[in-house]
């Protein structure tokens, strides 16, 4: 996809750069029984605290239903169109079934108004379509991985992402996936995968420009620790730049929050890791 610039008016514009979608995207709205209302609680429980920092406002966007499942089972689908979803990094398209059934679903790269997907055992490999991971080649790219079966696609979704399949292990019920963070895990065999790579790897390129851009999209500003005043965070205080006066980093309440464990209760998830993403 093409880089677009906008007119330097002013030094928030300057440095904007933009992705031109004109020539990818086929529709401008979405098909309204696939959407529903997205409520907004600014990162607020349900007493009003503040819980998750750094969300408020943004403009008003309604939630696109994907199906990450892909539940219709050998019952070919035509691409109809292909979207902008406000909501992800990926793009979407519109696939109808042959029995008039309508779906979204990320679109992989490759992908065009037109083409045909099916959700098969003996299904192509080729872009879009679906099967158990066990029936996927080695070397294969692939994407929206489940990671219990029939529990719906959990894993590399986002935009430009892709795992690779890198074979059977000893006892045959896994099979073995790098992930897009280099970590090698297991996967069951009975969970099912998308073959290809999602679209719109180019996203990376977008600079933003400005600061109004990001309250746009509902991300409100993030200030640092060591800037704050001592009662205001465990860093702050001190004459000039200086260190934060720890050992390691803390939060606003005095908890270590950088390189502390946060996995609990997931112990089936830790073993079926053989490669960690950090490892050395």
């Amino acid at each position: 996809m093409a880089v677009k610039y906008v007119v330097p008016r002013s030094s928030g514009r300057r440095k904007i750069v933009l992705i031109d979608y004109k020539k990818v995207l086929t529709a401008t709205k979405p098909l309204k029984s696939l959407t529903k209302t997205k409520h907004k609680n600014a990162g607020r429980n349900v007493n009003g605290c503040i819980t998750v920092r750094h969300q408020g406002g943004g403009a008003k966007r309604r939630l696109r239903d994907i199906d990450f499942k892909r539940e219709i089972h050998d019952i070919p689908a035509v691409v109809k169109t292909v979207e902008y979803d406000p909501n992800r990094t990926s793009l979407i398209s519109l696939v109808a079934y042959a029995n008039g059934v309508r779906r979204y679903i990320l679109t992989p790269k490759g992908l065009s108004v037109g083409d045909k997907i099916i959700t098969s055992e003996t299904a192509d490999i080729k872009p879009g379509n679906c099967m158990k991971i066990s029936n996927i080649p080695n070397g294969t790219l692939i994407h929206c991985i489940e990671f219990s079966p029939r529990k719906g696609g959990q894993m590399v979704k986002t935009a430009g992402a892709s795992a690779q399949v890198l074979g059977k292990d000893e006892t045959g019920k896994f099979t073995i996936v790098k992930l897009p963070s280099k970590e090698v895990r297991k996967i069951p065999n009975d969970c099912y995968a998308v073959v290809g790579v999602v679209a719109n790897e180019d996203r990376i390129l977008i600079n933003r420009g400005k600061a109004g851009t990001s309250r746009h999209l509902g991300i409100k500003p993030t200030v640092r620790g060591s800037v704050m005043n001592p009662i205001d965070h465990k860093h702050g205080g001190g004459e000039g730049k200086q260190g934060i006066g720890h050992p390691a980093a803390l939060s606003p309440w005095g908890k270590r929050h950088m390189g502390v464990i946060t996995r609990k209760d997931k112990q089936f998830s830790t073993a079926l890791i053989i490669r960690r993403r950090n490892a050395k």
